[in-house]
């Protein structure tokens, strides 16, 4: 398993299926969604949302038991990896699936992206090509909202960030009291980089249940490609749009840019910030070129 040495066991595809077998309502949310995808759903997602909610109950016994505050609600399901290995996809399938499980569930799904310094504000600090790197977000303002979230049933207002606009929107989000929230971004495992963790929180440290997304850079290179190819083509015809700027640019042109930014911007991100802290999540899911989890590795008690 590359260099996770000990820490991790590692669990095949069937295996990990046997620990959780999809019920009757997980069956029910699998309605819409191609074959490929309910095959995922049946043999990666429920035995994960099994999991999550086997922690749940422990937690709440122990809380019972101890009036111990770690481990308060809400669940906190953390979702990280490279740029466009899938993370939001994969957060918003296990919302559907948690919210198939409970009719009166609440679950909330949070991308740190909204968390991203403004446009302006990069600019002005000259870091607007290292976007996406530590440096680009607010850190202590996701370690507040995540301490707020824990320790708090009030509303909180939290920021949205748009892949249309490329920047963060003015309308926000609120949320309230939820009992499980599922936060996914680049970040989720790495320190302040401002270096000012010392005995001060991590992101890490709120996070009940954090899952890695691990595929192959040439894969998530293609995938980005393919995405940026999306984006231009929504964006083509709104003027709006972030990258309406690209709309003289033929297929060709556009996928020489997108591999130019790979290379230059998410490429770096990956080795130097977000594959090196891999060992510091519970769980790595390992995908395929066709976004198929093949194996699994599931940190040791």
């Amino acid at each position: 398993m590359d260099d996770l040495g000990n820490e991790f066991e590692l669990i095949m595809r069937t295996d990990w299926a046997e620990t959780g077998a999809a019920n009757q309502k997980n069956h029910e949310a699998l309605d819409g969604f191609l074959p490929q995808v309910k095959a995922e759903i049946q043999h990666i997602y429920s035995p994960l949302v099994q999991k999550v909610l086997g922690q749940i109950q422990e937690q709440t016994e122990a809380r019972t038991s101890t009036n111990n505050i770690s481990g308060t609600k809400p669940f906190i399901l953390g979702i990280t990896g490279g740029v466009s290995v899938g993370k939001s996809s994969f957060a918003n399938t296990l919302e559907r699936l948690f919210r198939s499980q409970e009719s009166d569930i609440y679950v909330e799904v949070l991308s740190t992206d909204g968390f991203l310094y403004p446009n302006r504000k990069l600019l002005d600090l000259g870091i607007m090509h290292r976007k996406g790197f530590p440096e680009s977000f607010d850190y202590q303002a996701i370690v507040t909202f995540l301490s707020s979230v824990k320790s708090s049933s009030e509303k909180l207002k939290v920021p949205l960030y748009s892949h249309a606009t490329y920047d963060v929107v003015d309308a926000g989000k609120t949320i309230e009291n939820p009992d499980i929230l599922i936060i996914e971004g680049l970040n989720l495992l790495q320190n302040d980089p401002s270096g000012l963790n010392g005995e001060n929180p991590t992101i890490r440290d709120f996070i009940d249940l954090c899952v890695f997304l691990d595929a192959k850079e040439k894969d998530m290179k293609d995938w980005y490609v393919s995405r940026f190819l999306d984006l231009c083509n929504e964006g083509k015809n709104n003027k709006d749009s972030f990258f309406n700027r690209y709309s003289g640019l033929s297929e060709e042109g556009l996928t020489k840019e997108a591999k130019m930014i790979w290379n230059a911007i998410n490429s770096p991100n990956l080795r130097e910030n977000i594959f090196p802290v891999r060992s510091r999540a519970d769980l790595i899911l390992f995908k395929e070129r066709d976004h198929v989890i093949s194996k699994l590795a599931l940190k040791k008690n």
